[in-house]
């Protein structure tokens, strides 16, 4: 569903109409583990993914990865991402809310992304090996001031799916694995609106997590590194960077099925966008973030349950949207 008050040629005409009527003069001046955590880490191994569709899309050409955002879903994975869980089928839906602006454009979107992981009952390199599906849909709503006017237009639809193949193991304490994740583009994409759901670029995303967990204490330290490397755009010949993110967590878990902590991220483009689509040359994308973390495991019945919740503010932007991010999170073994 797609609603607008101006889409890229009623800019284009509205500016030529500014500039004719109104010629300025020429003098004016964005395992002391809780008992249930396993539902909600099940799904947040796979990935941060869950493609960040372009929702903060623009109609002025983008600074950095095109559209100014990339396909990984940034501070998605912690606490724990490094932590697979025993094998099963699992289940995890989240709720994402984000609002944020960069000159120019003030971007708001919620999201809701249900994704689905199997982890295997068998030793594959001595660890366990699993696969995760993510199908995200996503409400965008954008504005864009032009002079004396603002632009508008909002979007719901299915956003960019992505699929993730993932291989851990643990020893004591210690947790890591290793992620790699694909991108299709299959959200509601149109290079003449301001609003986006979709990148319509598939990229590929390696990443590499550590958690240490300890069994006496529940104290945890966690962190992943990865690298999207993305590929072009063939309606707007841009071909974005590879992209840098690192996401850490300090969290501490209690006996009763309460942890908290804090935990953040930093993206950083990598290598430089190129294409005839890119008209501004080599500008690199930047953000950092920090923010709480919250979580309560407990049961209903014999069914194990895990709520979650992170809230992400964002800092030292460059040639990218700069806000807050808050996601919350409903996980459960089936």
């Amino acid at each position: 569903m797609i609603h607008k008050n101006c889409d890229f040629s009623d800019l284009l005409d509205m500016l030529i109409q500014i500039v004719s009527q109104d010629k300025p003069d020429r003098h004016s001046k964005k395992e002391a583990k809780s008992p249930t955590m396993n539902q909600r880490l099940a799904l947040q191994k796979a990935f941060g993914a869950a493609c960040l569709a372009g929702s903060l899309a623009a109609v002025y050409p983008s600074k950095a990865a095109e559209l100014g955002i990339g396909e990984y879903f940034l501070g998605l994975t912690i606490p724990m991402s490094g932590y697979l869980p025993p094998p099963g089928i699992y289940f995890s839906n989240t709720f994402l809310l984000y609002e944020g602006s960069r000159p120019a454009l003030t971007a708001n979107f919620v999201a809701d992304i249900a994704q689905t992981a199997y982890y295997l009952d068998a030793d594959v390199f001595g660890g366990t090996f699993g696969f995760v599906a993510t199908i995200p849909f996503f409400g965008d709503s954008n504005s864009v001031p032009v002079s004396i006017y603002r632009q508008y237009a909002d979007i719901s639809s299915l956003a960019d799916t992505d699929y993730s193949a993932v291989l851990g193991w643990h020893a004591g304490d210690n947790n890591w694995c290793f992620v790699l994740t694909g991108f299709v583009p299959t959200g509601n994409y149109n290079q003449d609106r301001i609003v986006q759901t979709g990148l319509n670029r598939p990229a590929l995303d390696f990443k590499g997590a550590y958690t240490f967990l300890s069994q006496q204490t529940g104290s945890e330290f966690s962190a992943g590194l990865g690298v999207t490397i993305n590929a072009l755009n063939t309606a707007t010949d841009y071909q974005s960077g590879a992209e840098l993110h690192f996401e850490w967590a300090l969290n501490q878990h209690f006996p009763f099925g309460l942890a908290a902590g804090v935990g953040g991220y930093f993206y950083q483009q990598l290598t430089n966008d190129y294409g005839s689509g890119d008209t501004l040359g080599s500008f690199k994308g930047r953000v950092a973030a920090v923010g709480p973390l919250l979580s309560y495991a407990f049961k209903v019945d014999s069914q194990e349950v895990d709520l979650s919740a992170r809230w992400f503010h964002e800092f030292a932007a460059e040639n990218r949207t700069q806000g807050d991010m808050i996601y919350a999170q409903l996980s459960f073994r089936l």
